[in-house]
Protein backbone atom coordinates (compact mmCIF):
# COMPACT_ATOMS: atom_id res chain seq x y z
CA UNK A 1 0.00 0.00 0.00
CA UNK A 2 1.25 3.46 -0.81
CA UNK A 3 2.12 5.64 2.11
CA UNK A 4 0.12 8.80 2.71
CA UNK A 5 3.46 10.59 3.03
CA UNK A 6 4.30 9.96 -0.63
CA UNK A 7 3.77 12.99 -2.78
CA UNK A 8 2.43 12.46 -6.25
CA UNK A 9 4.91 14.77 -7.92
CA UNK A 10 8.61 15.02 -8.47
CA UNK A 11 10.92 16.10 -5.71
CA UNK A 12 13.14 19.14 -6.33
CA UNK A 13 16.12 16.79 -6.69
CA UNK A 14 14.35 14.73 -9.36
CA UNK A 15 13.37 17.89 -11.28
CA UNK A 16 16.94 19.19 -11.09
CA UNK A 17 18.34 15.85 -12.33
CA UNK A 18 15.83 15.70 -15.20
CA UNK A 19 16.58 19.28 -16.28
CA UNK A 20 20.33 18.68 -16.01
CA UNK A 21 20.00 15.53 -18.14
CA UNK A 22 18.00 17.32 -20.83
CA UNK A 23 20.42 20.27 -20.97
CA UNK A 24 23.44 17.96 -21.24
CA UNK A 25 21.71 15.84 -23.86
CA UNK A 26 20.70 18.83 -25.99
CA UNK A 27 24.16 20.41 -25.70
CA UNK A 28 25.80 17.14 -26.74
CA UNK A 29 23.37 16.73 -29.62
CA UNK A 30 23.83 20.31 -30.81
CA UNK A 31 27.63 19.95 -30.68
CA UNK A 32 27.34 16.66 -32.58
CA UNK A 33 25.27 18.33 -35.30
CA UNK A 34 27.72 21.24 -35.58
CA UNK A 35 30.66 18.83 -35.76
CA UNK A 36 28.82 16.79 -38.41
CA UNK A 37 28.20 19.90 -40.51
CA UNK A 38 31.90 20.76 -40.18
CA UNK A 39 32.75 17.23 -41.30
CA UNK A 40 30.47 17.47 -44.33
CA UNK A 41 31.90 20.89 -45.21
CA UNK A 42 35.63 20.38 -44.62
CA UNK A 43 36.08 16.63 -44.16
CA UNK A 44 36.61 15.89 -47.84
CA UNK A 45 39.84 17.86 -48.06
CA UNK A 46 43.14 16.01 -48.26
CA UNK A 47 44.71 17.90 -45.34
CA UNK A 48 45.61 16.32 -41.99
CA UNK A 49 42.62 18.16 -40.48
CA UNK A 50 40.41 15.56 -42.17
CA UNK A 51 41.09 13.17 -39.28
CA UNK A 52 40.07 15.82 -36.73
CA UNK A 53 36.80 16.52 -38.55
CA UNK A 54 36.09 12.78 -38.76
CA UNK A 55 36.74 12.12 -35.05
CA UNK A 56 35.05 15.22 -33.62
CA UNK A 57 31.42 14.06 -34.12
CA UNK A 58 32.31 10.71 -32.55
CA UNK A 59 33.51 12.45 -29.39
CA UNK A 60 30.15 14.17 -28.98
CA UNK A 61 28.38 10.87 -29.64
CA UNK A 62 30.36 9.35 -26.76
CA UNK A 63 29.33 12.35 -24.64
CA UNK A 64 25.64 11.66 -25.35
CA UNK A 65 26.07 7.96 -24.53
CA UNK A 66 27.73 8.81 -21.20
CA UNK A 67 24.96 11.31 -20.35
CA UNK A 68 22.28 8.69 -21.04
CA UNK A 69 24.08 5.98 -19.05
CA UNK A 70 24.48 8.33 -16.07
CA UNK A 71 20.79 9.24 -16.25
CA UNK A 72 19.67 5.61 -16.38
CA UNK A 73 21.85 4.79 -13.36
CA UNK A 74 20.09 7.51 -11.33
CA UNK A 75 16.53 6.48 -12.18
CA UNK A 76 14.31 4.99 -9.51
CA UNK A 77 12.21 1.88 -10.13
CA UNK A 78 9.17 3.75 -11.40
CA UNK A 79 11.18 5.90 -13.81
CA UNK A 80 12.93 2.79 -15.13
CA UNK A 81 9.54 1.18 -15.72
CA UNK A 82 8.49 4.24 -17.74
CA UNK A 83 11.74 4.62 -19.70
CA UNK A 84 12.50 1.12 -20.93
CA UNK A 85 9.39 0.47 -23.06
CA UNK A 86 10.36 3.47 -25.20
CA UNK A 87 13.93 2.22 -25.49
CA UNK A 88 12.74 -1.27 -26.42
CA UNK A 89 10.32 -0.02 -29.09
CA UNK A 90 12.88 2.45 -30.49
CA UNK A 91 15.53 -0.28 -30.67
CA UNK A 92 13.16 -2.75 -32.33
CA UNK A 93 11.96 -0.23 -34.92
CA UNK A 94 15.56 0.83 -35.66
CA UNK A 95 16.62 -2.79 -36.14
CA UNK A 96 13.75 -3.51 -38.54
CA UNK A 97 14.58 -0.30 -40.44
CA UNK A 98 18.22 -1.42 -40.67
CA UNK A 99 17.20 -4.86 -41.94
CA UNK A 100 14.81 -3.29 -44.46
CA UNK A 101 17.46 -0.92 -45.82
CA UNK A 102 20.01 -3.76 -45.86
CA UNK A 103 17.59 -5.90 -47.85
CA UNK A 104 16.98 -3.08 -50.33
CA UNK A 105 20.72 -2.54 -50.66
CA UNK A 106 21.26 -6.29 -51.16
CA UNK A 107 18.64 -6.25 -53.91
CA UNK A 108 20.67 -3.64 -55.78
CA UNK A 109 18.87 -0.46 -54.76
CA UNK A 110 21.13 2.45 -53.95
CA UNK A 111 20.54 3.56 -50.34
CA UNK A 112 22.90 6.48 -49.65
CA UNK A 113 23.49 7.51 -46.03
CA UNK A 114 21.36 4.61 -44.83
CA UNK A 115 22.37 5.12 -41.21
CA UNK A 116 20.48 8.38 -40.90
CA UNK A 117 17.00 7.01 -41.59
CA UNK A 118 17.63 4.12 -39.20
CA UNK A 119 18.67 6.49 -36.42
CA UNK A 120 15.84 8.95 -37.02
CA UNK A 121 13.15 6.27 -37.22
CA UNK A 122 14.41 4.70 -33.98
CA UNK A 123 14.48 8.05 -32.17
CA UNK A 124 10.98 8.98 -33.36
CA UNK A 125 9.64 5.58 -32.26
CA UNK A 126 11.35 6.00 -28.86
CA UNK A 127 9.92 9.48 -28.32
CA UNK A 128 6.44 8.50 -29.53
CA UNK A 129 6.38 5.54 -27.15
CA UNK A 130 7.54 7.83 -24.32
CA UNK A 131 4.64 10.18 -25.04
CA UNK A 132 2.11 7.34 -25.12
CA UNK A 133 3.37 5.72 -21.89
CA UNK A 134 3.89 9.00 -20.02
CA UNK A 135 7.64 8.51 -19.81
CA UNK A 136 8.29 12.03 -21.08
CA UNK A 137 7.88 13.15 -17.47
CA UNK A 138 10.55 10.72 -16.21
Amino acid sequence: MTSDLDSGGESPTERRRRRSFRVRLWVGTACYLLASFALFEWGHATSPWRVVWAVLPLLFMVWVIVVIVLRVRRLDEYQVKLLFPGLAVGFTVAMFAAVTLGTLSGAGFDVPNAGWPVALIGIVAWEFTNLVTGASRA
